[in-house]
């Protein structure tokens, strides 16, 4: 114990140098194929990665002091670090598509009305009415993200209330927004998802041993755990973010159920034996199984680092270490307390369980080993009912609005897409053949294209250089109107660095359109990638080469890869976790009954997903996870009981006695931690965020049921299949039929 205050003391040094994860969260795959596309696609339009900032307006377009606004605005945002480029209605005003196009009253309600016509872009700065104006800021996404980006969010919206103090709100969206606030409120619940454990292992402790000590050693445990975690992220140079944030709840709930498992197996011995043998005895029972649980839980998530996501490598090193420095900073916690603290109490209230407890055990959880075909026949249907809807899991590969709905980062987009544009948008690469873009045809042919993807179901607006085009060839050529002359003169009056460099690369020869469209679902976003994808074959197959590319779809690409990622991670824990299970326990029948219990929190996470439409994304994958990782360790406590009580059996002893005996050794401690990840989860349905509540709901739930797979279903299985039941009564002394 001198040893362990004097290392906790040491480490809270490294422990003071983490820090919050200034990017929040990242999905990123530097290597990947779609990232090396998006950063060609940046070398040859410059990035799409920017905000929209709208305000309302109370002046006259024509108002000299409105011009004077917003060239101070743009000035000051064009100062702030990681900031590229800013473009307003001032910079359009003095642009060369502005002079190329001889438009001199610029600033004038209809003359503005046309330019937003044929200008790209110009839409996307005042709404129709004129009474919103927006500020378009195009950043960099690399030194800037996640809450960096909002805390200079906030500085640049401050800028434009400042200058528009008759409308104290200034509105923000745009994808790094969105991005923003997902990897907020994920890292919020990560943290409140630990927070609530703790609390409620504590509150449980007291409950249900009826005294303040073993809250104390509970709260004193988990403290500890997570100081010396914290000092080895500090050592190891990680950050807080979303995944490392989440080895808290898991770190706590692994010290939390380990001190319920020791104390509850120290009250039973403190009733025969003396408070030295008593916790000699306890150490003795729970020791290897709270081990096994420990290396299962390391192991699984130790499988985490096979991830190409950084931060969920990181998780996996994290929660591995973490698991088993709180097994053994409890076993040492734990044997220095209970003989001091806990013979003070009368005896009478260290055993004594709360009636409700007393009445689940009794009355409820023992209805596998009452009615065991009916439990064994129920448990096969409910696997194939939640199987049934599996097919039926939609996966998120998009920040949609669902995603934060009734938070202000979604008013704050409803009122942007109402007054100025969606700002959901992703670009049409197309690189045509040498002598294309000096025909006729070709611009004729995408003039049509553009008009074919505007009438596409979700497509709010086409950007491009098109229009423009066509408005000068009307306007200088009688009769035969010639786009590509017109597209040579543009060419020929701009200068680097022009507006139209976003459009058309000089040296790629390549034409960028802008696709935008309204942020819906996930499925109806991909609805609309697949059948712009498809008319742009159609039309350009064999005259340019074509790709998707923009922020959008490096998301979409990170996000995907994320989740299958975690699927696999699944798999190899289950596998690895079987295998552990089988070399503890010196039996691969008994190693593979474990997985009889898990396979109940597992189907039925994906089967409430498919039944209840909740999406699979970067979040509520965790839940399968979560729930894997935690609910083996009730199977690997039962199981450890049952194969103690085989070994111990007398003769003539039936199986049905041994799983009797081992149910009600350790089913106070089982239904004890079910409580405090049930009621953890809880928690998380509070949020107004979408994947947060729906995590909770899946948590929640797959609690629950896995520990119903451990009490009801397991014994209930043996019980009714000869096969298992033969296998497990031919350990016994006297084999019974």
């Amino acid at each position: 114990m001198g040893c362990t205050m004097i290392v906790s003391l040491v480490l809270m040094i490294p422990a003071s140098w983490v820090s919050i994860d200034g990017s929040g969260v990242s999905f990123l795959v530097d290597d990947s194929e779609r990232h090396k596309d998006y950063l060609a696609f940046v070398d040859s339009f410059g990035t799409d990665d920017y905000l929209i900032l709208a305000i309302e307006n109370s002046l006259k377009i024509s108002d000299p002091q409105l011009q004077k606004r917003m060239n101070k605005i743009h000035h000051q945002l064009m100062d702030m670090d990681s900031v590229l480029k800013v473009i307003d209605l001032g910079s359009i005003a003095s642009s060369n598509l502005i002079k190329i196009v001889r438009r001199s009253d610029f600033w004038n309600e209809t003359e503005l009305a046309r330019v937003r016509q044929i200008i790209p872009g110009v839409g996307r700065l005042v709404s129709h009415d004129m009474k919103t104006l927006a500020v378009i800021i195009k950043i960099n996404n690399e030194n800037l993200n996640g809450f960096q980006l909002e805390k200079q969010l906030d500085q640049m919206k401050q800028i434009l209330i400042e200058e528009f103090p008759e409308h104290p709100h200034c509105y923000a969206s745009g994808i790094p927004v969105l991005r923003a606030a997902f990897e907020r409120y994920n890292f919020q619940s990560a943290l409140a998802f630990g927070c609530i454990g703790l609390l409620f292992g504590t509150l449980i402790a007291f409950y249900l041993f009826r005294t303040l000590w073993a809250a104390v050693m509970v709260f004193l445990t988990s403290l500890v755990s997570l100081l010396w975690m914290l000092g080895f992220m500090g050592v190891l140079g990680i950050d807080l973010n979303l995944a490392t944030g989440l080895s808290f709840g898991f770190i706590l709930v692994v010290s939390t159920t380990t001190v319920f498992h020791i104390v509850s197996a120290y009250l039973q011995q403190l009733k025969t034996e003396s408070k030295h043998r008593a916790l000699l005895n306890a150490f003795q029972t729970v020791l290897s199984p709270c081990f096994m649980c420990a290396l299962t839980t390391s192991a699984g998530f130790l499988s985490l680092t096979i991830s190409p996501v950084p931060m969920v490598c990181q998780a996996g090193i994290i929660i591995s270490i973490g698991v088993m420095l709180a097994f053994c900073l409890t076993l040492v916690i734990t044997a220095l307390l209970l003989p001091v603290l806990l013979t003070s109490c009368p005896q009478k209230n260290l055993n004594a369980s709360p009636r409700l407890l007393k009445r689940l055990i009794n009355t409820y959880m023992i209805i596998g080993f009452r009615n065991p075909k009916r439990c064994a026949g129920l448990g096969m249907a409910f696997i194939l009912v939640m199987s049934w809807a599996i097919p039926e899991i939609q996966t998120v590969k998009h920040l949609t609005h669902a995603a934060i709905k009734n938070t202000q980062e979604a008013k704050d987009l409803d009122y942007i897409e109402q007054q100025i544009s969606t700002t959901t948008s992703f670009s049409v690469i197309l690189e045509p053949n040498a002598s294309m873009l000096q025909t006729k045809r070709f611009w004729y042919d995408l003039i049509q294209y553009e008009k074919e993807i505007n009438t596409i179901q979700g497509v709010k607006a086409v950007e491009s250089i098109t229009p423009l085009i066509f408005r000068m060839a009307l306007k200088f050529f009688i009769g035969e109107i010639r786009p590509e002359k017109i597209f040579d003169q543009l060419l020929a009056q701009s200068h680097k660095n022009d507006d139209l460099e976003a459009y058309y690369n000089s040296k790629t020869k390549k034409i960028r359109i802008i696709v935008h469209i309204q942020n819906r679902t996930s499925d109806q976003i991909e609805t609309i990638l697949r059948r712009v994808d498809k008319q742009t074959k159609h039309t350009f197959a064999g005259k340019a080469g074509i790709s998707l590319s923009g922020q959008m779809l490096l998301l979409r690409s990170q996000t995907t890869d994320l989740v299958s990622s975690q699927i696999k991670t699944l798999g190899v824990a289950l596998f690895v976790i079987t295998i552990l299970m089988m070399i503890q326990f010196k039996s691969i029948v008994i190693g593979a009954l474990s997985l009889i219990p898990n396979m109940f929190p597992l189907v039925s996470i994906f089967g409430i997903m498919g039944w209840c439409h909740i999406p699979l994304d970067p979040l509520t994958i965790f839940a399968a996870v979560i729930s894997f990782g935690l609910s083996v360790d009730d199977s690997i406590h039962y199981l450890a009981q049952l194969n103690k009580e085989i070994r111990l059996a007398k003769p003539k002893v039936k199986i049905h006695t041994c799983l009797k005996t081992a149910y009600h050794k350790t089913v106070r401690s089982l239904v004890s931690t079910t409580a405090v990840l049930f009621f953890a989860a809880l928690g998380l349905l509070f949020s107004s965020f979408s994947h947060v509540f729906s995590l909770g709901i899946l948590i929640s739930c797959a609690s629950i049921i896995a520990l119903a797979g451990d009490l009801i279903f397991m014994p209930a299985a043996i019980l009714t299949f000869k096969p298992l039941n033969h296998f497990l009564s031919g350990k016994l002394k006297e084999p019974t039929s």
